[in-house]
């Protein structure tokens, strides 16, 4: 999809003065908040998610995902990350923290996102977050799951809480099913020798480690 850039030079307003551009505040927290709507339309991390592939504290991980992502950008020089290096680092940590290896071009397609939505609110252009949030909100009246954020630097101040938590409180979410068009393409990553797996339904499965 082709996405034209708005400039960011001030415009005129409507009463005949200037709009000053958004403050690096407003900015940061529009491509914040595309982050988290992004990753919420990832159905290979949803459905890692739903099934608790990353542990009782998967949805947790989810909201730490957003923010290492947006701790990512934040520490590199702008316009330095690109879609191959962000698809990258987003199968790395579907691979380390939810133990999963996305097998179609899910990845690419997410991480191209972000990167436009992120050259797009620095240029002070919102309108597609915007668009984006609406729809969200749209899904969560209907009974969709809530929108969180949470940076890095966040979660590993809370670890020792959520360590706690995790002791007493343990899993009482029941699985859903995820709706979408085709299922996405991923495999548990294995940790020991693979071997083939045999399912309640008797249906046999063999995983492997994907080839890059």
């Amino acid at each position: 999809m082709t996405t034209s850039l708005r400039s960011s030079n001030p415009q005129p307003a409507p009463g005949g003065g200037v709009t000053l551009p958004p403050s690096p505040e407003k900015i940061q927290q529009k491509f914040d908040l595309a982050i988290a709507l992004v990753l919420s339309t990832w159905p290979a991390l949803t459905l890692a998610v739903q099934n608790s592939w990353g542990g009782p504290l998967s949805s947790e991980k989810r909201d730490w995902f957003a923010g290492a992502i947006s701790d990512l950008f934040s520490t590199q020089p702008a316009n330095s990350i690109g879609v191959e290096y962000l698809e990258e680092f987003l199968l790395q940590v579907m691979n380390d923290e939810f133990e999963v290896n996305v097998e179609d071009d899910s990845g690419a397609e997410i991480a191209s996102k972000i990167v436009g939505l992120r050259k797009l609110t620095r240029q002070g252009d919102f309108e597609m977050v915007d668009d984006m949030y609406e729809r969200w909100r749209e899904r969560v009246a209907k009974g969709g799951e809530k929108l969180r954020f949470q940076h890095a630097q966040e979660e590993e101040e809370e670890e020792d809480d959520d360590d706690a938590a995790d002791d007493s409180e343990g899993v009482e979410e029941e699985d859903e099913d995820v709706e979408m068009g085709e299922a996405p393409q991923l495999v548990k990553a294995p940790k020991e020798k693979i071997v083939p797996k045999v399912d309640e339904e008797g249906f046999t499965e063999v995983v492997g480690k994907k080839k890059r």
